[in-house]
Order: structure tokens, then sequence, then C-alpha cells
């Protein structure tokens, strides 16, 4: 650690730094001839690779003594540079990067909000460093893919294609070569993942089944022949399983994207406060529930061919294969059909199960949205000087508990046909045995397993269910809490100026005032995240229930029918087999897969402000209080103030139009989206680089042909401002504030005219 540490310092190039280090001895160097850097090495606090204080000329720097040699030049190309560009920090601070430290306050990251902030922090240079040492490396593509997805810049992420403008020419080349074809934000397990499932699970079971044959009948090849023909099928399943898994997912999005257009015609929120052109309801189409059967058909036929070529190959060498073959064989295309017809039903399920859900949180009175609706409505009504009751809310749906026991019984059918087939094919017959007797010594313990499986599938899915929507809610509230904190940080100053406006209406009018609390923005929650899966003894009692089900109907009936031996070896091998692996199989593919879906939390932004959301909120809430505006200059007989752009000016105009504004939640989208736009490039101008700018000034103009194409098709002409303006719309409420005190019957102090406040930057690492 230490010899390579001091190789790479000493080596101009190597960490791919613009800092000129020279070295002094003893773990000493001298940055730039001006900064000391003392470079330890030594235990540091679990996850962190370095830690590093400084003052205005010297820098300590400590790598981990447990860092991979083949990290050194990485991590501490890294820590030079956020070092060297956090100099300018006051004393004291001491910054903290790695697995456990700070990475919210940058602009390169999945969060970062580039088109406003801009200017680059300390952290922002230690990723860019790194990236370009590794950059120079060999065998560096997935380490600069998982650094692409800590940035920012990988494909799918918000703001990636702004952000990666903000690169250089040669950081951009690294990045594309590190494999573009990937999927960085792929929802699914890796391969490797699947293949331990279907080793775990059914590879475990086939080999405990294989050896009780194999002791049963005194030969081992019979064992051979149901194990390896079994594993060959599992694990080139899980391949396929694989791919289906994301057909399955491009497959379900049309009918999630229909129950999401309906909730939101519902539950309009601020939109219903708009006097635009009523909605026509979203057409009630039939949405495909599930992706095509021949996708299904391909996920069982490939393992199927693959388990009849490799019995193909020992059957010559005298392993009796083919029977195994045929068992596998038989079940394939009832297996496509079957699983088919159950992820549609549970897609029903989870559909119904999720719109119930996200009903109850739209109606929420708690949510801000809603807490804002209904704040507007009542100071547009207190500006009307009427009193209009509020529509009653409706009852809450009833949220669904877990998918009927039909689909469970049929998910369970589809699981025994292959041991049903098994022990019709391989079980043996006794000496008085009939077509009867077989047909029932092969199926009935399958029928038996079934139901006692769709039980313990009813008890998994009663705790697993629960679990992911309480998971699922927690990530929800936290990306409400940053939703609601961005929208109060713009309406709550013009909130309290209206409510102080209205107020003194009301008193010059004589009527009485209330005073109500303002508008809470949601906290995020303070307990632990809860796991999203069900405890392992649910994965235990899922796979016991069916397994010792066909036990004992395999037991029961040979009290009635006598079956055959070999067949009572197989039906308890199986499920002795089936209880050995496959609850902890199944338990530990959800926790990798739990690990991917957070993963990708993190990197997608989910639990971050959602830009469209917000813009659509701010668009509509402008609308609305200009709205309260003109009202309270009819109120006052108060002449409009100068505007200060464009789109100030065709708000107001839009405001005035009659009720029946056509296209109206677009218009207002495409307003704020323009001016949204206009001040990014605004700040690219001073803190961007001239890829962002030209990046934004295409962008402004794709907006504002946007919205002169939406007031052609509304067939209104759009506004635009010949004189500047001098206020904007909170000093014009400030200004009105004073006239409707100037207006009072008493004497009454006017208010002093407040000063805009000025954009905060924001802070480098170890600031507040």
């Amino acid at each position: 650690m230490t010899t390579e540490s001091e190789r790479l310092l000493s080596t101009p190039g190597l960490l791919a730094l613009d800092t000129r280090v020279r070295p002094e001895g003893n773990g000493v160097y001298t940055l730039d001839d001006t900064v000391r850097l003392i470079k330890q090495v030594g235990p540091t606090r679990p996850g962190v690779e370095v830690e590093y204080s400084l003052d205005p000329s010297t820098v300590v720097l400590k790598l981990s003594d447990r860092l991979p040699e083949s990290e050194v030049a990485p991590v501490l190309a890294r820590a030079l540079a956020e070092a060297t560009a956090a100099l300018d920090r006051p004393a004291g601070d001491e910054p903290v990067f790695g697995p456990a430290g700070r990475d919210d306050d940058r602009v390169f990251s999945p969060a970062g909000r580039p088109e406003v902030d801009a200017v680059q922090r300390p952290a922002d240079a230690g990723l860019r460093a790194e990236l370009r040492q590794r950059g120079q490396r060999v065998g560096q593509a997935k380490k600069i893919r998982a650094l692409a997805l800590t940035m920012g810049v990988a494909d799918g992420q918000p703001n990636a294609e702004l952000l990666r403008t903000l690169l250089t020419a040669d950081e951009r080349a690294i990045l594309a070569a590190a494999d573009p074809s990937s999927r960085p934000l792929d929802e699914r397990v890796d391969q490797q993942g699947y293949l331990a499932r279907a080793l775990g699970g059914s590879g475990v079971s086939s080999a405990v089944i294989g050896t009780a044959a194999a002791v049963f009948t005194g030969n081992p090849l019979t064992g051979l022949g149901i194990t390896v023909p079994t594993v060959v099928n599992a694990a080139v399943g899980s391949f396929t399983e694989r791919r289906l898994d994301r057909e399955r997912a491009v497959g379900r999005k049309p009918a999630y994207n229909a129950e999401r257009v309906q909730r939101d015609h519902d539950h309009p929120g601020l939109r219903a406060l708009l006097d635009g052109a009523s909605d026509a309801p979203p057409p009630r189409e039939k949405m495909p529930m599930a992706t095509a059967w021949r996708n299904y058909l391909r996920r069982h036929a490939v393992p199927t061919l693959a388990t009849a070529a490799v019995a193909g190959l020992l059957t010559p060498l005298g392993v009796p294969a083919l029977s195994t073959a045929m068992v596998i064989a038989s079940s394939a295309l009832a297996k496509s059909l079957a699983d088919r017809l159950v992820d549609k039903k549970k897609l029903e399920f989870r559909l119904r199960r999720i719109d119930a859900t996200e009903r109850l949180r739209l109606s929420d009175p708690a949510l801000y949205t809603n807490q804002l609706a209904t704040e507007l409505a009542a100071l547009q009504t207190r500006f009307a000087r009427a009193v209009n009751a509020l529509a009653p809310t409706p009852a809450p749906p009833d949220v669904p508990g877990s998918p009927p026991f039909t689909v469970s019984l049929a998910a369970q059918l589809i699981e025994n046909v292959s041991g049903t087939a098994r022990r019709a094919l391989l079980g043996g017959r006794t000496a008085d045995s009939g077509p009867l007797q077989t047909a029932l010594s092969a199926a009935g313990p399958g029928l038996l397993g079934a139901i006692t499986g769709a039980m313990g599938d009813k008890y998994f899915l009663n705790r697993d269910e629960p679990a992911r929507d309480a998971s699922k809610q927690w990530s929800r509230t936290h990306q409400e809490a940053a939703q609601a904190a961005a929208l109060a940080e713009t309406v709550e100053p013009r909130l309290k100026a209206f409510r102080d406006l209205a107020d003194h209406l009301e008193q010059l009018a004589g009527l009485p005032t209330e005073a109500t609390a303002l508008p809470q923005a949601t906290t995020p929650p303070t307990t632990p995240r809860p796991a999203a899966r069900a405890p392992l003894s649910a994965y235990a009692v899922q796979a016991a229930a069916g397994s010792l089900g066909a036990v004992a109907g395999a037991f029961g009936l040979d009290q009635l029918i006598d079956i055959p031996t070999q067949a009572l070896v197989l039906t308890t091998a199986g499920a002795a087999g089936s209880l050995t692996a496959t609850p902890t199989a199944r338990y530990l593919f959800r926790r990798r897969e739990l690990g991917v879906h957070e993963a990708l939390e993190t990197n997608k932004a989910v639990r971050s402000i959602n830009q469209s959301e917000l813009l659509e909120a701010r668009a509509i809430t402008r609308y609305l209080m200009t709205r309260l505006t003109l009202q309270a200059e009819s109120a006052l007989s108060q002449p409009p103030p100068t505007i200060q752009t464009a789109a100030t000016q065709a708000l107001r105009a839009l405001a005035a139009e009659p009720p029946g504004k056509p296209l109206l939640a677009e218009r207002l989208i495409a307003l704020e989206h323009l001016t949204h736009t206009a001040n990014a490039l605004d700040h690219h101008t001073h803190h961007g680089t001239p890829d962002s700018q030209a990046h934004l000034q295409a962008r402004l103009t794709q907006a504002l042909e946007k919205a002169h194409q939406l007031w052609r098709d509304a067939g209104v002409p759009i506004v635009l401002p010949l004189s500047p303006a001098l206020d904007d719309d909170l000093e014009h409420l400030r200004r009105l504030l004073a006239t409707s005190h100037s207006a009072a019957p008493t004497k009454q102090t006017q208010a002093p005219r407040a000063t805009r406040p000025k954009p905060e930057r924001g802070l480098a690492p170890g600031g507040d």
C-alpha cells in the first residue's frame, strides 16, 4: 500500500491530475509548490476508503490500510483532486468520501439539478479525476460504468444528457468506451443470481431425487439419468427466465400506464382548480396483461431442447436419461400456457392493489399538493367574498390483501406437473395395477400437494405483499417530502403574502377573518426502511406446504390402492429436496433482487425531486396565484404592474381568458418549462460550458416553438411584452399589500419594500 502510493505520487501523469506533486521524503509532498501534503496509511472507519483534513497550507490524507492495491490509484486521484479543490473551504472541515461518506452536495449526482446549479464542488472534481484515472487503465470498464451511475451520467438517468455536456471531450470518450451497449439501469438481478436460484432449487432437489433413485434401484446410472438432465434444464432455464422477465416488464407497462392515467383523471389535485376546458375521460381499453405467449413458450422450449440433447448424449453411454427428458418435455407446453395465465391473474390483482393504495394516497388531505389546492381554493373564495362548501371526500377504497386462492392453486398445479409425470414414467407399477390405479398413483399426490401448496402460497403472499407495500410507501414518502419541500420553497412566501392581503381586504370590508395554518410539507420517515420481503420462515412454509401435502397424499393413497414403492420414494425424495435448499435459494434471490432495486432507486434518483411533476405543480400554482393577483387588483382598483418576461405576460393574458380555456394545463406547463429553461441558460452562461450552453439553447428554441404551437392550436395569439418589468410576482404582492394598508380607514405604517433574496450556492463537502 505505502510503496504503491509513493510510486503514484512520485511519477507524473499516473494520477491524471493537473496538480504538480514534488516528494519531500517520509510521506511528505508539496502540491503546486504551495501546499504541503502529508500522506498516511492506517485504519479508517468501516466502509471509508480515505479521509483527509486540510487547512490553508496543509493537507493530511489518510488511506485505508484495507484498500486493495488495484484501487489505490483511483482513490488517491479522487482524494487529491477533491482536497486541492477544497483548499479554500473554512478551516476545520473534514470531508470524507467513500461508501459511508457524503455525496449529496454535488453537481454530478443522480439527484443533482444541473439546470439551475452547475457550480461544481470539490466532490465533483474528485469524481472527474477518478474517471480520468480509471480511463488510463485496462480492465476498468465495469468500474467506470459504476462510477457513471454515481455521477448521474449513465444513459437513462435524470439530467444525464446535460451533465455529460459539463465533462471534457476526453472524459466523455472514457464513458463511451466503457461498453455503452450495457443496460446500467436494468431492474433484473444479474445472470449469476438467476443461475444460483435455479441450481439451489431444482438442482439440489434433482440431486436428492437422483440419489434416492440410485439407492433404491442399486444403479448409480439411474440417479445420473434423473439428476443431470434436470440440472441442465434448470441451468439453461435460468437464462431464458431472465430474458422472459425483461419481456414481462415490457408487457406490463401499458397496463400500469393506463391505470395511472385514469387515476390522474379521477384525482386531478391542483388541476381541479383550473378553469380550462374539461378533460375528456381516458378511453377504457382492455390492455394486455402479459407479454406474448411465444415468449413463454421459448422460456420452456429452449431448456427442454437442451435437456433432450443431453439425454441423447447420455443414453448411448448407458445412462437412462430419456425418461427424465420426456418428463420435462411433457410439461413444457402446459407450463408456457399456464405461466402466462397465472401472470395475467397476478398482474390484475397487483394493479387493483396499487390502484387502491395510490388512490388512498392521492385523496389524503395531508398530501402537500392537496393542502395547497385547499389553501388556494380558500383564498379564491375569500377574495371573491363568497362562501362555497368543498365537495365531500369520497370513502377510501379497500386495499386488496393478496391474490385469490385460485391463482395460487393454478400456480401449484403447474409446479406439480413434473412430479406427476415423473411418477407416471419413472415410478414403476405393482403387479395388479390397472389404468385407474396408475393414474391415481401419479396424479393423486400432485393434486393434494397443489391444494396444500396453494395454502402455503397464500400464507406467504399475506406476509410478502404487505412487506413490499410498506417498503414502497417508505420510499414514496421520502420522495413526497423532497417534492413538497421544493414546491414549498417557491409558494410559501407568496401564500403568506396572499394571506396577509386577504386579511386586510376582509378588514376593509368588515368581514371576519379566520386564522388557519399554512400547508405543511410532508416530513420524511425517521424509521429505518422496512424489508420488502417476507421472513425466511414464510419461504420455508411456502415450500413445505406443497411438498408435505404431496407426501401425505402419496402415503394416504398407498393405504387405499397400493402405490408402487418407487413412486413413494421419488415423491418423498422430491419433498426432501425442495425443503433442503429451495426456501433459502428463493430468499437469497429475493434479497439480491432487493439490493438491485435499492441501488436503482439511488441511481435513478427515485427518492429525489421529480422535475416534471414539480414543473407542472409550479406552473399550475403560478397560474392560480396570478388569478388571485388579478382579483386583488380588481378589489383595490390597482393597475397591473409591468412584467418581467414574455412568459409572465402570457400567463396574465391566459388568466384573463374566459373559462373553458383550451389546452390550459398544456400551455401552463409550456410557459413554466420556457421560464425554467431560460433561467437554466442564464445560469450556464456564467457557470456552464460552451457545450452545456449550446445544449440549453437548443432546448430553449424547442420550448419556444412548442409554446407558439400550443397557442396556435388553442386559437389564441400569444402576448409578447414590449416594456421591461421592474417587479417580480412576489414584489408585486408586497406592493399590493402596502396598497391595502394605505387604503384602510385607520392610519397604518406601510411595510418597507423588500429586496429580492439572492440565490444560495451549494456548499462544498464539509459545509453545512
